[in-house]
Order: structure tokens, then sequence, then C-alpha cells
């Protein structure tokens, strides 16, 4: 998605997938989203394991999340157990609960859209792997779009995943809003 008149935002990943919000009560959050504005129901899992790492050096990130379908997006919502070092955490938790936590992003290659993002000026916050082996960077975007801009490659496991949570949704009646999976 390239637009000439603004070169600096010229490589903006163009394929946003999903919205995330930090919240102090997931399992209230979710129940909230779901009578607020429909969303849902939520797959939650509760302490992801993954690796993380900030600067290159080994970081702690553990948190539960729950996602649902919100209209054409999925909606995460995330409950921050730990998250270390202090320079990493006071850009993964910049806000007040209840904002816009990160937006996330599938690209066609990790790496070159990391660096495209870090030359405009959007550092590399935190890069992990997930349980799957999936790599994941978030970079922090805060002054352009007020939260922070995951990456990841949308490759089938993980396309599978969002298609799963949106399927859900499809003529959900609004019962049984939270369901916990592994």
């Amino acid at each position: 998605m390239s637009n000439p008149a603004n070169p600096l935002h010229s490589s903006l990943p163009a394929k946003l997938v999903q919205i995330a919000y930090r919240v102090d009560d997931l399992e209230a959050a979710c129940h909230e989203w779901a009578q607020k504005v429909g969303a849902g129901p939520f797959l939650v899992r509760s302490h992801l394991p993954v690796n993380a790492t900030h600067n290159g050096e080994p970081a702690i990130y553990d948190h539960s999340a729950a996602f649902g379908q919100w209209g054409p997006v999925m909606l995460e919502i995330i409950q921050l157990h730990e998250c270390e070092p202090a320079s990493m955490r006071e850009v993964l938790c910049h806000e007040q609960p209840g904002q816009v936590n990160h937006y996330a992003c599938f690209v066609d290659d990790l790496d070159a859209a990391s660096a495209a993002l870090v030359s405009q000026g959007m550092p590399l916050t935190m890069s992990l792997t997930s349980s799957s082996g999936m790599e994941v960077n978030f970079h922090d975007a805060r002054h352009l779009l007020g939260g922070v801009l995951e990456l990841y490659v949308g490759n089938v496991h993980l396309r599978g995943f969002y298609d799963k949570v949106a399927a859900l949704a499809e003529g959900w009646d609004g019962s049984d809003v939270i369901r916990y999976i592994n």
C-alpha cells in the first residue's frame, strides 16, 4: 500500500486483521464487549506460552488472551500478568486499560516488513515465538497509530485460527460468551 504523497508511511502493512485491547479483568471485558457491540464469542487461552526477547535479550511476557470476532476483524482482549524488562513494559502497557493496545497485520516477509518499520522510526519492541513456532514482532507505533503494531506471517495454521474465530461468530446468539481452549 504505497502512497507517493506520503513516503514516510509507504511501507506500513496493508492487511489489518486484528485490533487488541489490554484490560485488567479478561472475563468481565469479554462479557462487556459481547453486550455492548456484539463481539464474540471469545476463545480464551490463559498464560500463553511464548519465548520473548527485547533488544536481543530474554524477556518475560506472560499474558492471557481472548479472541473473538468484531465485524470484519478479530478482536483480541489481553490481560498482562507480567511484562519485563521495564523498557518493554513501558511500550506494551503504554495506555490505560481499555484503550487500543495493538493492531495486528499479516505480512509476507516478517524480516522485511520489520526492517521497513524500523527505518520509518518504529523500533522493534519485542519479538516472540509462540508455542506453535510462529514468529511475531511488535513495533512501537504509538506516535503514529496510538498503539503497537504486531506483525506475523499469515501461515496456514494462523489463518485457520482466524477462520475458526470468524466462523464461530456467524449466527452466534450471544450465549456461551467465553470458551476456554488449550
